[in-house]
């Protein structure tokens, strides 16, 4: 979903007992920005911002429900089944060329290790980070966005590998 309306965001976040303030931390936007989208005084958020609150209501089980105008059914929202569980807890793999970062997943129940190549880290900043721990923040800041491409990946596979690595394309375009 790359759009919502200002009541599907609203509902969304009814949905999961957040407040705009706890919307705005997970989605690293100013409460502001949730206020005025949904009280209508904005349309819609920057693009970036927006893909950032859906993100964030995505992985905390909301689904998204287009529009379905031939049977005149509006937009809504509902809970999924969560199938992708995630530890916060970031690790390094040193190589020749760096390090990278590694955080563990269970999809469907399946254990999966996660590596994000320090240029994916780069790319997303615009800038080139000398310690893990520069790293580790770009990373929580945008968690919502490596969960949805890590789920996405896991998704379309039959069996969990062991081990993935998120490269660019995992993320819709326009995600950062």
């Amino acid at each position: 979903m790359t759009s919502i309306s200002a009541s599907q965001c609203a509902a969304a976040r009814a949905l999961v007992g957040w407040s705009q303030d706890d919307l705005a931390m997970a989605a690293q936007v100013s409460r502001a920005t949730i206020a005025n989208f949904e009280g209508n005084t904005r349309i819609e958020p920057a693009r970036k911002n927006l893909f950032s609150i859906i993100a964030s209501l995505e992985q905390k089980g909301v689904m998204f429900i287009p529009e379905d105008i031939e049977r005149g059914l509006g937009a809504g929202v509902r809970l999924r089944k969560l199938e992708l569980e995630y530890s916060s807890t970031l690790r390094t793999s040193l190589h020749s060329a760096g390090w990278d970062l590694i955080f563990p997943v269970r999809y469907k129940g399946r254990p999966c290790q996660v590596t994000i190549r320090r240029e994916i880290i780069d790319d997303i900043a615009r800038g080139n980070f000398r310690t893990t721990d520069e790293q580790v923040k770009v990373v929580q800041n945008y968690l919502p966005q490596f969960l949805k491409a890590v789920e996405a990946r896991l998704s379309t596979m039959d069996n969990v590998p062991a081990s993935i690595a998120l490269t660019m394309e995992d993320f819709p375009a326009g995600t950062f």
